[in-house]
């Protein structure tokens, strides 16, 4: 169990019970998993966080080939165990290659791979360990993706940074089904 209890809706007060109700309409009146059962401790912080993360997983027209892989790199960066799990899946689905995705769960040197995924990978590497991209690297990523894509796919990172950060601080528990290896965290 994560470090929070599960959020129900008579431990939401009153002024934010609308935005709770809003985010359990489909889920039976809780959030028992994820996230978002983090999230939900603050409903209206969760509601507006998630028009962004919809918009971002389901209408943006980058390339979910790409947009996989960048989670994957956000996930492997946090060391986050969850959104691993989640997201690998979907990764392969998506045409990332089994040995590039084994790879960076096992932070091994990567497979040669095509050149928007090189891209993606720098960029979010360089973002993540030194918080600053190179001019060299932000050309290359700029050429690939254009301006839109480049700053979804940015804001993709953090939001998924911050996903992290909630999985991570509050101890949220793997589901028992899953079909890839825990990632191995230090």
């Amino acid at each position: 169990m994560a470090r929070l209890p599960i959020v129900t809706r008579d431990m939401v007060p009153a002024e934010f019970q609308d935005a709770f109700d809003e985010l359990t309409r489909d889920t039976g009146g809780t959030i028992t998993g994820g996230p978002y059962s983090i999230a939900i401790n603050s409903p209206e912080m969760a509601r507006r966080r998630s028009s962004l993360t919809n918009y971002l997983r389901f209408e943006s027209t980058f390339s979910k080939r790409i947009q996989e892989l960048a989670i994957l790199v956000t996930a492997r960066n946090f060391d986050c165990p969850y959104i691993w799990n989640a997201h690998a899946p979907a990764a392969r689905r998506e045409g990332v290659a089994d040995a590039l995705v084994d790879a960076i769960r096992d932070r091994q040197p990567l497979p040669a791979m095509a050149a928007d995924e090189q891209a993606i990978v720098n960029f979010c590497n360089e973002f993540y360990a030194n918080h600053r991209i190179s001019a060299s690297t932000f050309q290359i990523a700029l050429e690939q993706f254009g301006a839109q894509h480049l700053v979804e796919i940015t804001a993709l990172m953090g939001n998924y940074a911050q996903t992290a950060f909630f999985l991570n601080a509050f101890e949220v528990e793997l589901p028992a089904e899953r079909t890839e290896p825990v990632l191995p965290v230090s």
